[in-house]
């Protein structure tokens, strides 16, 4: 697993060249900026002949801490849209929540500190999302 910055596509190609993939997720935010980015990475690694897993929206929406309601910060789902379009799966949101960043700076994750949060759930889906992909590009190979 490595995590890519976001830009040129230099880091992916470079990546792509140098080990081989077995499989891409591409991370975006709703952002129709970010989305444009995304698809050039995405190209990117369809160019290399490395399988695209999926697309995750990350900062999808805020919970809000008092009702547990989605607010749409940034926007709201471009990743779906770019997953529809790209014709890739899409593997889920992930709202944008204080939880998992406090559990990775403490080095307790939220599926560990939290297991029962709403936070955690989607994690867990997102996370099983991916692993049937997994599956099911492994058994294509």
């Amino acid at each position: 697993m490595a995590d890519l910055p976001p830009g040129t596509g230099d880091a992916s190609l470079t990546l792509a060249q140098a080990i081989p993939l077995s499989g891409a997720v591409v991370v975006m935010t709703p952002q129709g900026v970010a989305v444009q980015i995304a698809t050039k990475t995405l190209n990117t690694f369809r160019t290399l002949k490395v399988p695209i897993l999926g697309i995750i929206e990350n900062m999808s929406y805020l919970l809000c801490p008092h009702c547990e309601a989605p607010v749409e910060l940034f926007g709201h789902g471009g990743g779906r849209k770019a997953s529809e379009r790209l014709e890739v799966p899409f593997l889920g949101e992930i709202p944008l929540d204080p939880e998992p960043c406090h559990g990775g700076d403490v080095g307790r994750p939220i599926l560990i500190e939290k297991p029962d949060s709403p936070v955690a759930s989607i994690f867990r889906q997102v996370a099983s999302n991916l692993a049937g992909r997994i599956s099911v590009e492994a058994l294509a190979a």
